[in-house]
C-alpha cells in the first residue's frame, strides 16, 4: 500500500511540474494524450521498479533521452537538442571568443569520439608548448578521453582564463605519451581570411556562426582597399551558415538597397531585413559557392544573384532554406527548432533545391578519395587491385574481407591567422573567377 501511495504522490508532483512549465490548455492536452500519460508512467516505473536503483545523474540522463527521442521523432536534420555542456560551448562560439589553448580539433573515430589536433594557432599556448598537427589527445587532466564525444573533450579543454589544463598526447613516431601543462588564454575565432591576386582582392568567409563575422569582413575589405584591390572575390565555399543577422549584415555590405531575405512562418511572410544603403564595397565582384555552401551563405549568394550584383560561380549549393529558433530549456540545454523558411529577394524558395550558379564549375581542390572493399577470398590472403594504372595491395581479415581507403590530405594552413591560402593550379573555381573579373 505504501508503494502505491508513493507512486501516486510522485505522479502528482510530476503533474504539478507539467502544469508549471506549460499553459493550462497545453498541460491538459498533454495529460489527456495517452502517450503523454505514458511518458510520466515510464519515468515513474523506471524510478521506482527498475532492478538497479538509479542515481540522480542517471535519472537525468533518462529524461534527456526522452527529450532526444521527441526531437528525433521529427526526423528533421535541422531541429536539434543540445545538452547543457554542449549548449554552453555553442554560446562561447557565438560570442566569437573563449578561453582555451588555441588548437583546432577533429574526431579520431568514425563515430565522432576522440580528438586529434588539426592545427595550432600562432602565438597561443598550444603552439608555444610544441603541440603539433596530428597529435592525438589521450587524457585531459588525467582523465581518459579517447572514447568521449569531441564536444565533451573540447569542453574539458576550455575553461576560465588563467587556469591550467594538462593534456596527455600520443605522437606518431614517439614511443611514450607526451604531457603538456598549458594555461588557458583568450582565443578569438577568426572566420574571415583574405589575400591578393594582382589587383583582385580575395575574402573567404568560413562561417556565419558568431557575432564577429561582419566586423572581421569589414576590416578585411578595408585592408584590401589599402593594398589596392580594384575587384573582389567573395568565397562562400564550405561555409555552412550560422546566424541570419550576420548573413543580412554581410549582404548589406555589397547592396545599395532592397530586401535581402524574406521569412515565411506558418502564418506570415515578411521582409526580414533590407540593405542599409551604406555598402562597403561597390566595385566589381564575384561569389564562389559549392555543395557545402548552406543557410546564411545561400542568403548572401542568393541576394547578390537576384539583384545582379555579382555572378555566382561554382557548384549548386546545399539547399538549406529553413531557419531555426533557439530555446534555452529549464535544464540549461538548448532546443534548436525549425520555425521558418527563408526566401531570396525574388521570393525563391531554395530548401532542398539549392542555388544554381551563373557559371557552373566543379570544385577541384580535393581529389576523389581512392577506396575499395570486398569479400570472399581466403583468410589472410593478399589482394591486389589495379585501377587506372594504380596498384594497391591489402591483406584480407579472418573472414576473407578486405578494405582500403586512401588517407586524405589536410588542407594547407596559413602561416598567419586570417591569411588565405590560394592555389590557382588546383582550384578551378578560383581560376574561373579571376578570368571572369579580368
Amino acid at each position: 500500500m505504501k508503494k502505491r501511495a508513493w507512486f501516486f504522490l510522485a505522479t502528482g508532483l510530476l503533474l504539478a511540474l507539467v502544469y508549471a512549465q506549460l499553459s493550462r490548455p497545453q498541460a491538459e492536452a498533454f495529460l489527456q494524450n495517452p502517450n503523454g500519460q505514458a511518458v510520466l508512467e515510464v519515468f515513474q516505473r523506471i524510478q521506482q521498479d527498475y532492478l538497479q536503483p538509479l542515481s540522480r545523474e542517471e535519472l537525468n540522463k533518462v529524461l534527456e533521452g526522452a527529450i532526444g527521442g521527441m526531437v528525433g521523432a521529427l526526423k528533421d536534420p535541422f531541429t536539434t537538442y543540445s545538452p547543457p555542456q554542449r549548449a554552453s560551448l555553442r554560446q562561447e562560439d557565438l560570442r566569437g571568443e573563449f578561453f582555451g589553448i588555441g588548437a583546432t580539433l577533429a574526431p579520431v573515430n568514425p563515430d565522432g569520439t576522440g580528438a586529434k589536433v588539426e592545427g595550432v594557432m600562432k602565438g597561443l599556448p598550444a603552439q608555444r608548448a610544441g603541440i603539433k598537427a596530428g597529435d592525438v589527445i589521450l587524457e585531459v587532466d588525467g582523465q581518459d578521453v579517447t572514447q568521449l564525444p569531441l564536444a565533451e573533450i573540447v569542453a574539458r579543454i576550455r575553461g576560465r582564463e588563467g587556469t591550467k589544463v594538462t593534456l596527455t598526447i600520443k605522437r606518431e613516431g614517439v614511443p611514450a605519451p607526451l604531457k603538456f601543462e598549458l594555461v588557458r588564454e583568450k582565443v578569438e575565432i577568426i572566420s574571415v581570411t583574405q589575400g591578393m591576386i594582382g589587383e583582385v582582392g580575395y575574402v573567404g568567409l568560413e562561417t556565419f556562426a558568431n557575432f564577429k563575422v561582419e566586423d572581421q569582413l569589414r576590416q578585411a575589405i578595408q585592408d584590401l582597399k589599402q593594398k589596392g584591390a580594384k575587384k573582389l572575390i567573395l568565397d562562400l565555399r564550405d561555409n555552412g551558415g550560422g546566424l541570419l543577422d550576420q548573413g543580412c549584415a554581410v549582404a548589406s555590405d555589397f547592396l545599395k538597397e532592397g530586401p535581402i531575405v524574406y521569412t515565411r512562418t506558418r502564418t506570415l511572410t515578411r521582409v526580414y531585413c533590407e540593405a542599409s544603403g551604406r555598402p562597403l564595397w561597390t566595385g566589381p565582384m564575384v561569389v564562389l559557392v559549392n555543395g557545402n555552401t548552406a543557410s546564411a551563405s545561400e542568403i548572401v549568394a542568393g541576394a547578390l544573384q537576384d539583384y545582379g550584383r555579382a555572378k555566382v560561380i561554382g557548384e549548386k549549393t546545399f539547399g538549406k532554406g529553413v531557419g531555426q529558433t533557439p530555446y534555452t530549456l529549464a535544464n540549461g540545454g538548448e532546443l534548436t527548432l525549425v520555425t521558418f523558411e527563408w526566401l531570396t529577394p525574388r521570393k525563391r524558395a531554395i530548401n532542398k533545391e539549392g542555388l544554381r550558379p551563373d557559371l557552373e564549375v566543379k570544385d577541384t581542390r580535393f581529389s576523389t578519395p581512392f577506396s575499395f572493399q570486398g569479400a570472399g577470398v581466403p583468410a589472410g590472403a593478399e589482394v591486389t587491385v589495379t585501377v587506372n594504372g594504380r596498384t594497391v595491395r591489402v591483406k584480407a581479415d579472418q573472414e576473407g574481407k578486405f578494405t582500403y581507403a586512401e588517407p586524405q590530405k589536410s588542407r594547407p594552413l596559413p602561416e598567419e591567422r586570417g591569411q588565405a591560402v590560394l592555389d590557382l593550379e588546383t582550384d578551378a573555381i578560383l581560376k574561373r573567377a579571376l578570368e571572369e573579373l579580368r
